[in-house]
Protein backbone atom coordinates (compact mmCIF):
# COMPACT_ATOMS: atom_id res chain seq x y z
CA UNK A 1 0.00 0.00 0.00
CA UNK A 2 1.26 3.52 -0.71
CA UNK A 3 2.78 5.26 2.31
CA UNK A 4 0.81 8.25 3.62
CA UNK A 5 4.01 10.31 3.78
CA UNK A 6 4.54 10.15 -0.01
CA UNK A 7 1.05 9.64 -1.43
CA UNK A 8 -0.09 12.63 -3.45
CA UNK A 9 3.31 14.30 -3.43
CA UNK A 10 5.22 15.15 -6.61
CA UNK A 11 8.42 13.51 -7.80
CA UNK A 12 10.46 14.41 -10.88
CA UNK A 13 12.64 11.69 -12.40
CA UNK A 14 15.25 12.33 -15.10
CA UNK A 15 16.35 9.55 -17.42
CA UNK A 16 12.86 8.12 -17.12
CA UNK A 17 13.12 6.03 -20.29
CA UNK A 18 16.15 4.07 -19.06
CA UNK A 19 16.18 0.85 -17.08
CA UNK A 20 16.69 2.45 -13.67
CA UNK A 21 14.37 5.34 -14.53
CA UNK A 22 11.55 2.98 -15.40
CA UNK A 23 12.05 1.01 -12.19
CA UNK A 24 12.04 4.23 -10.15
CA UNK A 25 8.88 5.46 -11.85
CA UNK A 26 7.07 2.19 -11.15
CA UNK A 27 8.16 2.16 -7.51
CA UNK A 28 7.23 5.79 -6.80
CA UNK A 29 3.96 5.30 -8.64
CA UNK A 30 3.14 2.44 -6.24
CA UNK A 31 3.84 4.84 -3.36
CA UNK A 32 1.05 7.04 -4.72
CA UNK A 33 3.32 9.85 -5.90
CA UNK A 34 2.44 12.18 -8.77
CA UNK A 35 5.18 11.78 -11.36
CA UNK A 36 6.94 14.17 -13.72
CA UNK A 37 9.05 12.06 -16.08
CA UNK A 38 11.89 13.67 -17.97
CA UNK A 39 13.92 12.24 -20.84
CA UNK A 40 15.25 13.43 -24.17
CA UNK A 41 13.22 10.69 -25.90
CA UNK A 42 9.59 11.50 -25.15
CA UNK A 43 8.30 8.54 -27.13
CA UNK A 44 10.44 6.09 -25.15
CA UNK A 45 9.02 7.45 -21.88
CA UNK A 46 5.59 6.31 -23.00
CA UNK A 47 6.80 2.72 -22.61
CA UNK A 48 7.25 3.54 -18.92
CA UNK A 49 3.80 5.12 -18.69
CA UNK A 50 2.04 1.96 -19.83
CA UNK A 51 3.06 0.19 -16.62
CA UNK A 52 1.95 2.96 -14.23
CA UNK A 53 -1.24 3.23 -12.22
CA UNK A 54 -1.62 6.97 -12.89
CA UNK A 55 -0.81 9.26 -15.80
CA UNK A 56 2.38 11.28 -15.29
CA UNK A 57 3.45 14.54 -16.86
CA UNK A 58 6.05 13.87 -19.56
CA UNK A 59 8.72 16.45 -20.39
CA UNK A 60 11.17 16.12 -23.26
CA UNK A 61 14.54 17.57 -22.28
CA UNK A 62 18.04 17.01 -23.59
CA UNK A 63 20.23 17.34 -20.50
CA UNK A 64 23.29 17.92 -22.66
CA UNK A 65 21.67 21.12 -23.94
CA UNK A 66 22.09 23.95 -21.43
CA UNK A 67 19.16 25.92 -22.84
CA UNK A 68 16.91 22.88 -22.53
CA UNK A 69 17.97 22.43 -18.90
CA UNK A 70 17.27 26.10 -18.18
CA UNK A 71 13.78 25.73 -19.66
CA UNK A 72 13.17 22.69 -17.47
CA UNK A 73 14.29 24.58 -14.36
CA UNK A 74 11.98 27.48 -15.22
CA UNK A 75 9.06 25.10 -15.75
CA UNK A 76 9.65 23.48 -12.35
CA UNK A 77 9.70 26.85 -10.60
CA UNK A 78 6.56 27.97 -12.44
CA UNK A 79 4.43 24.82 -12.31
CA UNK A 80 5.90 22.60 -9.59
CA UNK A 81 7.04 24.75 -6.69
CA UNK A 82 5.56 22.06 -4.43
CA UNK A 83 7.90 19.37 -5.81
CA UNK A 84 8.72 16.92 -3.01
CA UNK A 85 11.37 14.71 -4.63
CA UNK A 86 13.94 15.39 -7.33
CA UNK A 87 15.51 12.18 -8.68
CA UNK A 88 18.59 12.97 -10.77
CA UNK A 89 18.93 9.64 -12.50
CA UNK A 90 19.91 10.40 -16.11
CA UNK A 91 23.48 9.54 -17.01
CA UNK A 92 25.89 8.67 -19.79
CA UNK A 93 28.87 6.32 -19.73
CA UNK A 94 30.81 5.66 -22.92
CA UNK A 95 34.04 3.71 -22.28
CA UNK A 96 37.35 4.28 -23.99
CA UNK A 97 40.83 5.73 -23.58
CA UNK A 98 40.80 9.52 -23.29
CA UNK A 99 42.85 10.01 -26.46
CA UNK A 100 40.35 7.91 -28.41
CA UNK A 101 37.29 9.89 -27.31
CA UNK A 102 36.05 12.95 -29.18
CA UNK A 103 35.89 16.09 -27.08
CA UNK A 104 32.13 16.33 -27.55
CA UNK A 105 31.78 12.90 -25.91
CA UNK A 106 33.84 14.04 -22.94
CA UNK A 107 31.77 17.22 -22.73
CA UNK A 108 28.56 15.17 -22.82
CA UNK A 109 29.66 13.27 -19.71
CA UNK A 110 30.26 16.52 -17.87
CA UNK A 111 27.01 18.11 -19.03
CA UNK A 112 24.66 15.17 -18.42
CA UNK A 113 26.26 13.57 -15.38
CA UNK A 114 27.35 16.70 -13.53
CA UNK A 115 26.20 20.08 -14.75
CA UNK A 116 22.55 19.22 -15.41
CA UNK A 117 21.90 17.65 -11.98
CA UNK A 118 23.77 20.50 -10.29
CA UNK A 119 21.62 23.06 -12.13
CA UNK A 120 18.41 21.19 -11.28
CA UNK A 121 19.34 20.89 -7.60
CA UNK A 122 20.24 24.58 -7.47
CA UNK A 123 16.87 25.45 -9.00
CA UNK A 124 14.86 23.19 -6.69
CA UNK A 125 16.72 23.89 -3.44
CA UNK A 126 15.10 27.28 -2.70
CA UNK A 127 11.63 25.84 -3.30
CA UNK A 128 12.22 23.04 -0.81
CA UNK A 129 14.07 25.25 1.64
CA UNK A 130 11.14 27.70 1.73
CA UNK A 131 8.87 24.83 2.83
CA UNK A 132 11.45 23.19 5.09
CA UNK A 133 10.73 19.90 3.37
CA UNK A 134 11.76 17.85 0.33
CA UNK A 135 14.33 15.39 -0.95
CA UNK A 136 16.95 15.37 -3.68
CA UNK A 137 18.59 12.08 -4.65
CA UNK A 138 21.01 11.23 -7.42
CA UNK A 139 22.14 8.02 -9.04
CA UNK A 140 25.91 8.43 -8.80
CA UNK A 141 27.93 5.19 -9.16
CA UNK A 142 30.90 3.50 -7.55
CA UNK A 143 32.64 5.22 -10.47
CA UNK A 144 32.27 8.32 -8.32
CA UNK A 145 34.33 6.66 -5.60
CA UNK A 146 36.93 4.72 -7.57
CA UNK A 147 38.34 5.88 -10.93
CA UNK A 148 39.38 3.27 -13.48
CA UNK A 149 41.12 3.33 -16.83
CA UNK A 150 38.94 3.81 -19.91
CA UNK A 151 36.36 5.57 -17.73
CA UNK A 152 38.14 8.85 -16.95
CA UNK A 153 35.41 11.27 -18.18
CA UNK A 154 32.71 9.20 -16.47
CA UNK A 155 34.59 9.11 -13.17
CA UNK A 156 35.43 12.81 -13.39
CA UNK A 157 31.75 13.68 -13.75
CA UNK A 158 30.67 11.33 -10.98
CA UNK A 159 33.47 12.43 -8.61
CA UNK A 160 32.22 15.99 -9.12
CA UNK A 161 28.61 14.99 -8.47
CA UNK A 162 29.61 13.21 -5.28
CA UNK A 163 31.42 16.30 -4.04
CA UNK A 164 28.47 18.55 -4.82
CA UNK A 165 26.06 16.24 -2.99
CA UNK A 166 28.28 16.13 0.10
CA UNK A 167 28.48 19.92 0.29
CA UNK A 168 24.79 20.48 -0.46
CA UNK A 169 23.79 17.87 2.12
CA UNK A 170 25.60 19.85 4.82
CA UNK A 171 23.94 23.08 3.71
CA UNK A 172 20.36 21.83 3.50
CA UNK A 173 20.13 19.22 6.27
CA UNK A 174 19.58 21.87 8.99
CA UNK A 175 16.79 23.34 6.84
CA UNK A 176 14.79 20.12 6.58
CA UNK A 177 15.78 19.19 3.03
CA UNK A 178 17.22 15.73 2.38
CA UNK A 179 20.14 15.20 -0.04
CA UNK A 180 21.36 11.69 -0.91
CA UNK A 181 23.61 9.96 -3.40
CA UNK A 182 23.11 6.36 -4.51
CA UNK A 183 26.26 4.40 -5.39
CA UNK A 184 25.46 1.22 -7.30
CA UNK A 185 28.01 -1.25 -8.59
CA UNK A 186 27.23 -2.59 -12.07
CA UNK A 187 23.51 -2.49 -12.94
CA UNK A 188 21.78 -4.61 -15.58
CA UNK A 189 20.86 -1.78 -17.98
CA UNK A 190 21.45 -1.02 -21.67
CA UNK A 191 24.47 1.05 -20.62
CA UNK A 192 26.07 -2.01 -19.01
CA UNK A 193 25.16 -4.16 -22.02
CA UNK A 194 27.00 -1.66 -24.21
CA UNK A 195 30.05 -1.74 -21.95
CA UNK A 196 30.02 -5.54 -21.85
CA UNK A 197 30.21 -5.72 -25.64
CA UNK A 198 32.17 -2.56 -26.51
CA UNK A 199 35.31 -2.66 -24.42
CA UNK A 200 34.03 -1.26 -21.13
CA UNK A 201 35.81 -2.01 -17.88
CA UNK A 202 35.62 -5.71 -17.05
CA UNK A 203 35.83 -4.66 -13.39
CA UNK A 204 32.09 -4.05 -13.65
CA UNK A 205 31.75 -7.81 -13.51
CA UNK A 206 33.93 -8.62 -10.50
CA UNK A 207 30.91 -8.38 -8.20
CA UNK A 208 27.25 -9.30 -8.59
CA UNK A 209 25.38 -7.28 -11.21
CA UNK A 210 22.46 -5.49 -9.56
CA UNK A 211 18.98 -5.00 -11.01
CA UNK A 212 17.33 -1.64 -11.74
CA UNK A 213 14.81 -2.52 -9.04
CA UNK A 214 17.65 -2.78 -6.48
CA UNK A 215 18.71 0.77 -7.33
CA UNK A 216 15.13 2.04 -7.30
CA UNK A 217 14.70 0.75 -3.75
CA UNK A 218 17.90 2.55 -2.73
CA UNK A 219 16.64 5.78 -4.31
CA UNK A 220 13.38 5.45 -2.38
CA UNK A 221 15.42 4.96 0.79
CA UNK A 222 17.26 8.18 0.00
CA UNK A 223 13.98 10.07 -0.43
CA UNK A 224 12.70 8.74 2.88
CA UNK A 225 15.82 8.96 5.05
CA UNK A 226 18.13 11.57 3.53
CA UNK A 227 21.13 9.36 4.22
CA UNK A 228 24.09 10.98 2.48
CA UNK A 229 25.49 7.89 0.73
CA UNK A 230 23.72 4.61 0.03
CA UNK A 231 25.70 1.76 -1.56
CA UNK A 232 24.20 -0.99 -3.72
CA UNK A 233 25.46 -3.50 -2.67
CA UNK A 234 27.30 -2.36 0.44
CA UNK A 235 29.86 -5.17 0.09
CA UNK A 236 31.17 -3.84 -3.23
CA UNK A 237 31.59 -0.38 -1.76
CA UNK A 238 34.01 -1.59 0.91
CA UNK A 239 36.61 -2.70 -1.63
CA UNK A 240 36.06 0.43 -3.74
CA UNK A 241 36.46 2.82 -0.83
CA UNK A 242 39.61 1.13 0.43
CA UNK A 243 41.15 1.24 -3.04
CA UNK A 244 40.09 4.87 -3.46
CA UNK A 245 41.90 5.76 -0.24
CA UNK A 246 45.09 4.27 -1.67
CA UNK A 247 44.85 4.87 -5.44
CA UNK A 248 48.41 3.68 -5.99
CA UNK A 249 47.17 0.17 -5.10
CA UNK A 250 44.88 -0.04 -8.12
CA UNK A 251 47.41 -0.46 -10.92
CA UNK A 252 49.34 -3.41 -9.37
CA UNK A 253 46.05 -5.18 -8.61
CA UNK A 254 44.54 -4.63 -12.05
CA UNK A 255 45.81 -7.81 -13.77
CA UNK A 256 44.24 -10.06 -11.14
CA UNK A 257 41.01 -8.08 -10.93
CA UNK A 258 40.69 -7.93 -14.71
CA UNK A 259 41.08 -11.69 -14.97
CA UNK A 260 38.24 -12.18 -12.48
CA UNK A 261 36.17 -9.50 -14.20
CA UNK A 262 36.64 -10.94 -17.67
CA UNK A 263 35.34 -14.30 -16.48
CA UNK A 264 32.32 -12.51 -15.01
CA UNK A 265 31.79 -10.51 -18.20
CA UNK A 266 31.73 -13.66 -20.34
CA UNK A 267 29.17 -15.26 -18.03
CA UNK A 268 27.04 -12.11 -18.11
CA UNK A 269 27.15 -11.84 -21.93
CA UNK A 270 26.24 -15.51 -22.27
CA UNK A 271 23.42 -15.28 -19.75
CA UNK A 272 21.93 -12.19 -21.39
CA UNK A 273 22.46 -13.50 -24.93
CA UNK A 274 24.31 -10.37 -25.99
Amino acid sequence: MPGDHLAGRKALVTGAAGGIGQAVARLLDRQGMKLILVDRNEEAVRNTVSSLLTSPEIIACDLSDRDDVERLCAHIARAHSDLHALVNNAGIGLPGPVNALEMDVIDAHLEINLRAPVRLMRAVAPLMEARGDGAMVATVSLGGVLALKDSAPYSASKFGLRGFLCGLHQELHPKGVKVSGIYPAAVDTPMLHHEATHGGSVLNFVDKVMTPEDVAQALLKGIETGKLEIYVPYSASVTARIAAAFPWMIRPLLPTLEKIGEAGRKKFVARKGL
